[in-house]
């Protein structure tokens, strides 16, 4: 049912927004690290498709790691992020090269569910909606996957099935490794896990030794065994100091909160909604890529939300860079103890995992300027586009055309992020 609360939620959002002139946003507040050692792992490589293992087992063996067949038919490609940018438009000096690309591809046949009432009553309900968050950590932090795997129009949980992790080695071309397959959580099995509820459908996973990424951009799928169906994210490992940039979405890259509320719609009644955008908002945040900053698109939607949101960064050009979306229907509320608390919170996590600096921040609502203060991003770079443009000390931003210039200007970052290959 999250679906339909969160679309009654993000309405009752645009009645309290408007007749509160905008002193409203969207937010929530994380829960802190709570998670202790999940290192279960029997000390075996996980190649069997028929193995049943635990949603948290981390592979210890160094033998016999596997990689996707690479010259498999592209047909069978199931990832719904496999999209690359157009790089042609692109300043190549910040784009990673090498050719020919490798996109991830399901290899060998799906497996038999687990359970009668996954094929019967989960999968039926629609469209597998598997995602998960990007991750930024610095070198040398752990490193933490968390992903979610449900259907349909309720968000139906796939609990108790089999997933198997890969990752790709020198993306974008190089091979596709395997990290074991793994089961999805049942409700509250885990209970709270890096901070995260769990609410079942879950993989929480943490990079043994032996799979632990350099510092770069790597792209993860989450293959579910039954159906070979798809959760793709990145991690993004960095160096210490990294320079970062944060952009709310909904009324500050698009034009207006409302397109949260059409975009929710749309996804519930399988319809299509292309949130319109602000003119000059992708040249923006190009700018800011291109002197070595990594953009992080921070945004009160639902995760749910998650494909069709990086789809729409892509479709409007914008540089690739970490997404990240609420976990919980609290923490889209737009309060301050909503979203405000949440992308605070979420920035602070970043800041501290990845002990990165966040240099400037876009947004356009009195709860984000909250969350950029309570981060400390420096006023004189927390720049606000709309009616509470100039509020607390911030930048006003009449129009990204006009702003341009300002964002052009600003300096190399000191401690580039890894080189970007397009969206991936």
């Amino acid at each position: 049912m999250r679906h339909l609360i969160l679309l009654l939620a993000a309405s009752f959002v645009l009645v309290v927004t408007a007749a509160c002139n905008d002193s409203s946003g969207s937010g929530n507040g994380t829960g802190s690290d709570t998670s202790g050692d999940l290192n279960s792992g029997d000390g075996t490589t996980l190649t069997d498709t028929s193995a049943d293992t635990s949603a948290v087992e981390v592979i210890d063996s160094t033998d016999d790691l596997t990689t996707a067949d690479a010259s498999a038919d592209t047909s069978v490609d199931t990832s719904s992020f496999d999209v690359a940018q157009d790089l042609e438009e692109t300043d190549t000096s910040t784009v990673a090269e090498c050719q020919p690309r490798n996109p991830f591809v399901a290899t060998g046949a799906t497996t038999a569910w687990r359970h009668w009432d996954t094929e019967w009553i989960v999968t039926l309900q629609g469209d597998g909606n598997h995602r998960g968050q990007d991750v930024v950590v610095a070198a040398g932090q752990p490193q933490r996957l968390i992903g979610k795997f449900a259907y349909g129009l309720l968000d139906d949980d796939l609990e108790d099935e089999d997933v198997e992790l890969f990752y790709q080695v020198d993306p974008p071309c190089g091979d596709w490794v395997s990290m074991g397959i793994h089961a999805t959580t049942t409700d509250g099995q885990m209970g709270t896990v890096w901070g995260i509820a769990d609410d079942g459908g879950r993989i929480f996973f943490e990079l043994p030794a032996q799979h632990v990424r350099p510092v770069g951009r790597t792209p993860i799928r989450m293959l579910v065994q039954g159906d070979h169906s798809v959760a793709a994210f990145t991690l993004i490992v960095v160096e210490p100091g990294t320079q970062a940039v944060v952009c709310d979405i909904d009324g500050t890259l698009t034009t207006g909160d409302s397109e949260l509320i059409l975009d929710l719609a749309a996804s519930i009644y399988n319809g299509s909604h292309v949130p319109e955008m602000y003119p000059g908002a992708p040249d923006v945040v190009w700018s800011w890529s291109d002197k070595g900053y990594l953009p992080i698109y921070v945004t009160g939607r639902p995760d749910m939300l998650r494909e069709r949101s990086q789809q729409w960064l892509v479709d409007m050009g914008f540089p690739a860079g970490a997404v990240h979306l609420t976990d919980t229907n609290a923490q889209a509320l737009p309060t301050s103890g909503g979203v405000a608390t949440y992308k605070r919170e979420f920035i602070q996590k970043v800041q501290t995992e990845a002990q990165a600096t966040f240099y400037a921040a876009y947004g356009n609502a009195t709860t984000d300027i909250e969350a950029y203060e309570g981060a400390s991003i420096d006023k004189a770079r927390t720049f606000i586009i709309g009616t509470n443009g100039g509020t607390s000390g911030t930048v006003a931003i009449n129009s990204y055309p006009e702003h341009l210039p300002t964002a052009q200007a600003m300096p190399m970052a000191t401690t580039p992020a890894p080189p970007e290959y397009g969206w991936w």
